[in-house]
């Protein structure tokens, strides 16, 4: 019966019932309470985050994804074609801006790049960064920060340039020049009995050294390329004619090794010792010379090779002949004394690699010939062979130590003809002197 319920009992059940609102509410206001901070602390990350979204955006600026670490210094090749003056840009390359585009054109082709993954380096660039690495001899290093590219960058372009060289240019710029047919011989002949007074001579031969770094090998290897004058090289052997051209060359032999021996081991030896030089010889005192090449002491005596007389003691003919023969063979250092000036990467001790210096020595002897054959003339002042403060002729000896020419022992007479030749030219050239008039 309801009202047999103890007040006590529901007195207490009311109290239970309004604790248990009061405990509703009290949670109910907790959890909204919750979820205002939440709210609040969200929007406080958000507008932080944007504030600082503007601030990077108003002092970064962002550049393309680049596979390069430096930035190219495009404006160098710019200011050197737009700005140098004709004085300035041949000083700077060793060629004139003439020769420059002619090398250009010939080369453009294998230079340029077909697949690109960013922009390419032009040719013309590739083109001024080896002769500017072959005229002055900077290290590699130097060039990269001059240009903005990278050291390796450098190394294949130098490398690509010298082989396009090479490959598009030593056959007109240097085999041409070889002579093949009888009348080309006799045209080389006249041209060197003009000019430097030798009869029957057509070129000269003679070798220099080409300062390396010392090659991988161990100890036989160093004192493979170890020469006599104390440093490391390969050696560069070359035939010239009278006008300082280089036609024919090989370059690579180790700088220890004997003048001879380098020259017998070529394939011009073997050439001529199967008979390329026509007989077209000339009769002088009963005995027939034929086009002769002249050498020095270093070399094996040939009826179609002469060297100077070697005996310790010599009569006047016999000086006199030896005078006439080395007047004869000053092209070679004429030829040594414009290569490794105008091109001076040959004249000091190279970093690179030795087979890479055997190719940038090819298509140094390249680009001689072309600047001989385009009229790109060479200040006296970069003339190994002058002195570049009188302007005045060094001494010969003074030359060839300042070229590194080879100067190997002399290699004993061999052959009659050889010897019959030498007697015959050497009567003709002192009845010559004698009498005044040319035979």
């Amino acid at each position: 019966m309801a009202g047999d319920e103890d007040p006590a009992m529901i007195f207490v059940l009311s109290l239970l019932k309004q604790n248990r609102r009061r405990r509703l509410i009290l949670h109910s206001s907790l959890n909204q309470l919750v979820a205002r901070r939440k709210r609040l602390l969200t929007v406080c990350f958000l507008v932080m985050v944007i504030n600082v979204m503007s601030c990077c955006s108003t002092t970064i600026v962002r550049s393309p994804r680049s596979c390069r670490r430096f930035g190219r210094n495009t404006g160098w090749w710019r200011n050197v074609w737009g700005t140098y003056s004709a004085t300035r840009f041949k000083k700077t390359f060793r060629v004139s801006r003439t020769t420059f585009i002619y090398i250009l054109n010939r080369i453009k082709g294998q230079l340029e790049r077909k697949t690109l993954a960013e922009d390419p380096i032009p040719p013309e660039l590739r083109l001024a960064l080896c002769l500017y690495r072959l005229g002055r001899g900077d290290y590699y290093y130097t060039i990269a920060e001059m240009v903005g590219l990278g050291v390796s960058t450098i190394c294949s372009i130098v490398r690509e340039v010298c082989r396009a060289l090479v490959e598009n240019f030593w056959t007109d710029a240097i085999s041409s020049l070889m002579p093949k047919s009888e009348e080309e011989f006799r045209e080389k002949i006249l041209d060197m009995e003009e000019m430097w007074q030798f009869p029957c001579c057509w070129s000269a031969l003679d070798g220099c050294h080409i300062p390396v770094k010392c090659p991988p090998g161990g100890q036989e290897s160093s004192k493979e390329y170890h020469n006599f004058k104390n440093f490391y090289s390969v050696v560069l052997m070359s035939l010239v004619d009278s006008h300082y051209r280089f036609i024919w060359g090989s370059c690579g032999f180790p700088g220890n090794s004997h003048d001879s021996i380098i020259f017998q081991s070529t394939d011009m030896w073997n050439s001529i010792q199967e008979g390329c030089i026509p007989e077209i010889g000339k009769v002088i005192a009963k005995i027939n010379v034929p086009p002769l090449i002249v050498a020095d002491s270093a070399f094996p005596l040939r009826g179609w090779l002469m060297k100077p007389y070697t005996d310790a003691i010599l009569s006047p003919q016999q000086k006199y002949f030896n005078y006439r023969l080395s007047r004869a063979r000053m092209v070679t250092e004429g030829a040594y004394g414009q290569l490794k000036g105008r091109w001076r990467v040959l004249l000091r001790k190279n970093e690179s690699e030795t087979d890479m210096v055997t190719l940038s020595t090819l298509a140094c002897m390249v680009l001689h010939n072309i600047c001989i054959d385009q009229g790109d003339s060479l200040s006296k002042k970069l003339d190994l062979t002058f002195d570049p403060e009188t302007l005045e002729k060094r001494d010969r000896d003074e030359i060839r130590e300042l070229l590194q020419m080879t100067s190997c022992k002399k290699v004993n007479d061999t052959g009659a003809h050889g010897r019959q030749v030498r007697d015959a030219l050497c009567q003709k050239l002192w009845l010559e002197k004698e009498t005044g008039v040319v035979l």
